[in-house]
């Protein structure tokens, strides 16, 4: 993975390794504006995007979540310099117009004037440059939709479903909606095979079927050789599995050290893998 300009100037922690699912694979910690609850900004590759320059992000362990915050490492730095209580405090978008956070509290407000184009522009900015946002996914599906752009609407719906947790909750009213959809737009995806039988609802269970829908699709994805959306799913399917209870993961064969270097050999199909 590439790694970015001005890397000596961040405390990165050089022994980390991926014990666990969260944070997801790709990210790596440093120690810089940390606030001491737990939480850390570090570097991260979006999925596929392995020879390009990190976002930064932080997180947020208390939800399992990854906030996108800044665009770049330089962005990062730039307002760590300017923090006057060592806290770097996310950007706008005037600050660092490619933070994918950022551009989506932009089009949030643009959705709020109903500004559906300028929002469409900011939504697709952001999954641009972070293919996994899954909040960003689910808003500019709902966009789509709305403007009549069908197709691109379906396709961006089942990249919401394969995304993960740790970028946003679970694309529901996305997947009513597809539900509700018809003809072979998707018919080669095997989540829009299996539609029908997702729910995207996780926990209080002995079983569910979602896991299993996923297993194949990971697999389908695998033998078309569209290993960036098998990792994606893989990422979703490891984070949500590793949020079940131990019995409920033996139930389903689960094992985080060998899944997490499963992924790992996955990742080295992608053009600048291995992710790590």
């Amino acid at each position: 993975m590439l790694s970015p300009p001005r890397l000596d100037e961040v405390n990165l922690d050089s022994d980390w390794t991926h014990q666990r699912p969260y944070p997801p694979l790709g990210f790596r910690p440093f120690s810089d504006c940390e606030l001491g609850n737990g939480d850390t900004f570090g570097l991260y590759w979006p999925i596929g995007l392995e020879d390009k320059e990190p976002i930064v992000a932080e997180t947020w362990h208390d939800s399992w979540g990854l906030q996108p915050t800044f665009s770049c490492l330089a962005s990062f730095l730039a307002a760590r310099d300017d923090a006057e209580d060592d806290y770097s405090e996310a950007p706008s978008l005037a600050a660092d117009g490619n933070s994918p956070r950022a551009l989506v509290d932009a089009a949030k407000e643009a959705m709020r004037t109903q500004s559906t184009e300028v929002a469409v522009l900011h939504l697709e900015k952001a999954t641009a440059i972070l293919p996994e946002y899954t909040d960003a996914l689910s808003l500019l599906w709902a966009q789509y939709a709305k403007q009549g752009r069908t197709e691109e609407a379906i396709a961006t719906a089942l990249r919401a479903i394969i995304a993960p947790p740790s970028f946003g909750t679970r694309a529901t009213k996305a997947l009513r909606w597809l539900k509700g959809q018809s003809g072979s737009l998707g018919q080669d995806d095997p989540i829009w095979q299996a539609r029908a039988k997702l729910t995207l609802s996780y926990g209080g269970a002995k079983t569910n079927d979602d896991y299993a829908i996923y297993r194949h699709a990971i697999q389908a994805y695998i033998d078309k050789s569209q290993y960036t959306s098998a990792s994606t799913l893989m990422q979703t399917y490891a984070e949500l599995m590793y949020s079940e209870t131990v019995s409920f993961q033996e139930r389903y064969g689960f094992e985080r050290d060998s899944f997490i270097a499963w992924q790992i050999e996955v990742s080295r199909e992608h053009p600048n893998g291995p992710r790590g």
